[in-house]
């Protein structure tokens, strides 16, 4: 019979540390938090990403199973995360201020916290006054606050995705990057999905950064997503669809004889994609057909086939419509 040892223990290893990172993990999985040290569905209050620096621990203990539990606490955007992680996928920080993980896991929780409300500690991510922000130079905490204010009560709901980053520049004094933002605005009335291709200015500053600039190189905005009717009463599943007028790229991501879960949706948009329907008649069936895109070119969809399979559908594949 295992002995459940109540004592609370420092890490071997980890107990001359202050500061953790996430390791054992695949790139873009996610590390489970738990309200208590027991794996179960319902015990989960959180995840916290697999390139994830800056963790730290306040206690560490045994559970049942006679697994090495320890309690963390992550910056989480604008607030924090506490719970419970398995001390496997634990380990004193290793990297260098300057590396590429420690600078993704700072812009992680950067473009987190602006889906919060979190106008009070704008001070924790910017450095003021500003060099630039977006077209005006020499912002001023009131400055930014106001752009702010007024962005957030247009769209109150946000939720913003760092898909790509690029070290542009590393100085002593500072670090020039560039990211690509998918992102996805609502408000009461409308919704908007698109894309932002940024250039920021990090400063060091002790075990982090701050903002001294911040450019759009590109903005892009989805369009909405179309329903487009195929009035004929019977059409040959294996038939080429031919039409006059200009070939788009489409990457298909399903089938459907019901109608298309509305999560599912969700997810392609929230993944920075935009999608149509078609809506085909077969025989007594209503069969709606699911694509991402459309894409100009082979090139622009074979580039973002690998993304939709990892992220909607791994049999997704390339068919060209005429529009």
């Amino acid at each position: 019979m295992k002995k459940i040892i109540l004592l609370t223990l420092l890490l071997m290893g980890l107990g001359h540390a202050t500061e953790y990172q996430v390791v054992h993990l695949k790139k873009g999985g996610t590390l489970n938090v738990r309200e208590v040290p027991v794996v179960t569905a319902k015990t989960v209050v959180g995840r916290i990403p697999a390139y994830a620096t800056g963790i730290r621990i306040k206690e560490c203990k045994y559970n049942a199973e006679g697994k090495e539990w320890c309690y963390i606490n992550y910056p989480l955007g604008g607030s924090h995360i506490e719970g419970w992680v398995n001390s496997y996928f634990l380990s004193p920080m290793q990297v260098e201020l300057t590396s590429t993980a420690h600078i993704k896991n700072f812009l992680y929780n950067f473009y987190m916290a602006d889906e919060e409300n979190f106008l009070d500690k704008l001070q924790v991510f910017y450095t003021f006054p500003m060099q630039q922000y977006m077209s005006k130079k020499n912002i001023s905490l009131m400055d930014l606050r106001s752009k702010k204010v007024h962005y957030y009560k247009q769209w109150p709901k946000r939720d913003y995705r760092l898909s790509y980053l690029k070290i542009l520049k590393r100085k002593p004094d500072y670090i020039d990057v560039q990211t690509t933002v998918n992102w996805n605005i609502k408000n009461h009335a409308d919704d908007q999905s698109g894309k932002d291709i940024q250039k920021l200015r990090l400063i060091p500053t002790g075990s982090s950064f701050k903002i001294l600039a911040l450019k759009n190189l590109m903005h892009t905005v989805f369009p909405k997503p179309q329903l487009v009717e195929e009035l004929n009463a019977t059409v040959d599943m294996n038939q080429t669809m031919v039409a006059v007028g200009e070939t788009k790229y489409y990457i298909k991501v399903g089938s459907f004889f019901s109608e298309i879960n509305k999560d599912y949706l969700a997810n392609i948009t929230k993944n920075g994609f935009a999608y149509m329907t078609q809506v085909v008649k077969q025989d007594n069936n209503t069969i709606r057909r699911l694509y991402i895109g459309p894409y100009d070119t082979t090139l622009e969809a074979v580039d973002a086939l690998k993304n939709v399979r990892e992220k909607i559908n791994e049999n997704a594949y390339i068919q060209s419509l005429v529009h």
